[in-house]
């Protein structure tokens, strides 16, 4: 009895690879897009980690932090609230944007302090608050910070830089504006002990 032989039209054959070969390369191509965009969201969600004194550019302002501090008074010579102690940061700050501006309020914020608000800023040069800062024209300033006397300081405080980026029309009103647009650097500096704030 003769084997029975099943042939298989070459047509068919070959059109049945081309729909396999193609429907593989498809699901490469597929995985290696969403591996490259999983990648991509990945990189930018890693914040950039910058040494200490070295200049951050975050949209409207320019900072370069240099140093922090446990102050025995406010930067001004304020006395320090009862039941409060002080946390210092100096920094040379700059602002980039053409018109002059107080709203650097957020610009940088400690991770590992509690309940910190935003800091008070005080010029190094006169030790007056800061209050408008001109635009291009850098200034050594100092930020200060009240926190509980009871609380336990890091030995290093970890601070983020806040950046903004400039909208000519807003959804709301179409006005132009700077709007925040998140954590732009992270930086750890070493809080060093009680010490007076420098006298011009």
């Amino acid at each position: 009895m003769g084997g029975l032989k099943l042939a298989m039209n070459p047509k068919t054959g070959k059109t049945w690879m081309t729909k396999l070969l193609a429907g593989a390369g498809g699901l490469l191509a597929a995985s290696i897009s969403l591996g490259y965009s999983l990648y991509e969201r990945r990189q930018a969600d890693v914040v950039p980690q910058v040494e200490v004194a070295s200049p951050v550019e975050a949209g409207r302002w320019k900072v370069s932090i240099f140093g922090s501090a446990l102050a025995k008074e406010m930067p001004n010579g304020a006395k320090i609230s009862p039941g409060k102690k002080a946390v210092v940061v100096s920094m040379m700050l700059e602002n980039l944007s053409a018109q002059s501006s107080n709203l650097y309020g957020s610009l940088i914020k400690p991770t590992n302090l509690p309940d910190t608000s935003k800091p008070q800023y005080y010029l190094m040069r006169d030790r007056a608050i800061l209050w408008d800062l001109q635009p291009r024209m850098p200034e050594a300033v100092t930020a200060g910070w009240e926190v509980p006397e009871n609380v336990v300081l890091p030995d290093v405080l970890r601070l983020q830089i806040e950046g903004e980026f400039f909208k000519p029309r807003d959804n709301l009103y179409s006005a132009p504006g700077w709007f925040p647009s998140g954590t732009v650097a992270e930086l750890a500096l070493p809080l060093n002990g009680e010490t007076s704030v420098e006298r011009p």
